[in-house]
């Protein structure tokens, strides 16, 4: 590794395109004969050519190989004086909610104020009674001739009556019975404490075979930000891959799969924030080849990844995914992304997507409805070429029906039958100024899709007075390219 001291202006005067210099953690990278050969393409290193690109670069994640083969680029480092910290990667951890009522075992309480009164009650209510009786029988209030005749109409058999084991023994059952249930209830009220209703959280169900989405209600999945309960596993790696096992692949459509992958626990939890993707990898070919894909799956799937992939002919991963047998395995690892969804991201929300672009949407549309806290409003453009092609259709009018204040869809179509009722053609500037939201500090819009459609996307917005984005994602962008 070369050992020459670069400072940041000699960095500064590397950045154009054919030379291009960048810092990445205080090492100084000679990057210009790898620009045609960098996966993200040339554009990406030619916008932190000059520059330290520490951050984009953990923000996207990288391989082994990556990293191997940048150390053949190094061509020396930073003085000690201009070295930046380590950069500290956002990397969330979970908290799982409860899926079953709050009710615990207390350790260690005397009784508490509820309970003395309830005793209190009790004993005063008995020790009036009996006082009440007595006092009235001695006074006269109770007409005790009226008693006495009660008392004959009623009585038992002579036999019975007059025999004092039954009523030495029926006495002492009653006092027994009373004993224990009256003990059995203090038991019990001292052992639990009740601190919330059934229906405080949403419970956790199976998915059905034929569909596996199922629209929340009344509480949000785990958000991104919380953090990990010790009795559930942080799943997730960024640095470090691991194999999952597939453990079902359906066919939705033509050439489109919804293939589920299973967690090492039924109850762990993925551990992807609101947003961000998983990379996966395989040995095709006697090479490792890795993609990137969204999930549609999230933190409230217990045990389990989804993934909606589409097969083209000549997608190495795409074609391994659809020879995948059950019980095979794949390695994944994540979060990635720079996308890092909160509430405060944006009053509204533009989409524009196509096909299985509509996998990072979604991912964002479920978060939203499912959380009660975020007034979020999202209005989605999703593009395909015929009716059919329609991924996630049944989900996507769900939430549209169950959240209307938050959420709308419209479809656009590029092959249309007869009876469709909606657009038609590519997504214009006339869609987008129809049904997404007006540029302002207040709305962002993210596009995912194929490259020639992303590309008229970012032309039609910045004719609409939106700020074009560079070729390096960032969360603050007033449009974002997942």
């Amino acid at each position: 590794m070369a050992t020459e001291v670069h400072t940041l202006a000699d960095v500064q005067r590397h950045n154009t395109p054919d030379d291009i210099w960048v810092v990445i953690h205080n090492k100084v990278y000679n990057v210009t004969n790898y620009l045609e050969d960098h996966p993200g393409g040339s554009a990406i290193l030619l916008e932190v050519a000059g520059k330290d690109a520490t951050a984009e670069f953990e923000e996207t994640g990288h391989s082994a190989e990556a990293n191997d083969a940048l150390l053949e680029l190094c061509v020396g480092h930073l003085p000690e004086e201009e070295r930046a910290e380590a950069v500290q990667v956002y990397r969330p951890t979970f908290e799982v909610v409860s899926q079953t009522a709050a009710i615990v075992t207390k350790k260690s309480a005397g009784p508490g104020p509820l309970r003395r009164l309830v005793g209190a009650v009790f004993k005063i209510g008995v020790t009036s009674g009996v006082g009440a009786g007595i006092w009235a029988v001695s006074t006269g209030r109770i007409d005790t001739q009226a008693l006495r005749h009660i008392y004959q109409q009623v009585s038992l058999p002579r036999s019975v009556a007059t025999n004092g084991r039954f009523w030495w023994g029926f006495g002492l059952a009653t006092v027994a019975e009373m004993s224990a249930s009256l003990g059995l209830l203090v038991w019990l009220w001292s052992k639990l404490d009740v601190q919330g209703e059934f229906t405080q959280h949403v419970s956790h169900r199976t998915a059905r075979k034929d569909r596996s989405m199922a629209l929340p209600r009344a509480r949000p999945q785990v958000p991104g930000n919380l953090k990990a309960a010790a009795s559930v596993s942080r799943v997730l790696e960024p640095k470090n891959w691991k194999s999952f096992k597939l453990v079902r692949k359906t066919l939705v459509s033509p050439n489109v799969y919804r293939l589920v992958f299973a967690l090492p626990h039924f109850e762990d939890v993925l551990g992807l924030p609101t947003g961000q993707h998983i990379a996966l990898r395989a040995v095709i070919d006697g090479q490792n080849v890795s993609r990137s894909y969204t999930p549609i799956s999230n933190n409230s799937d217990l045990g389990r990844i989804e993934l909606l992939i589409k097969v083209y002919d000549k997608g190495l991963m795409t074609k391994h995914l659809e020879g995948m047998k059950i019980g095979e395995t794949i390695d994944i690892r994540g979060p990635k992304g720079a996308m890092q969804y909160s509430n405060k991201y944006a009053k509204h929300i533009g989409m524009i997507a196509g096909g299985t672009g509509i996998t990072p949407m979604y991912q964002l549309i479920r978060a939203i409805c499912a959380d009660e806290s975020d007034n979020t409003k999202i209005s989605l453009l999703y593009a395909n070429n015929t009716e059919n092609d329609i991924l996630l259709r049944e989900e996507l009018d769900g939430f549209a029906l169950q959240c209307p204040e938050k959420f709308q869809v419209q479809y656009v179509l590029g092959k249309a039958s007869e009876d469709w009722k909606g657009p038609t053609g590519f997504v214009t500037a006339d869609l987008i100024k129809k049904y997404l939201p007006p540029a302002s500090d207040d709305s962002k819009v993210l596009l995912c899709g194929p490259p020639p459609m992303i590309n008229a996307m970012k032309k039609n917005l910045a004719s609409l007075g939106f700020k074009e984005p560079g070729a390096l994602s960032k969360v603050t962008d007033q449009i974002f390219l997942f």
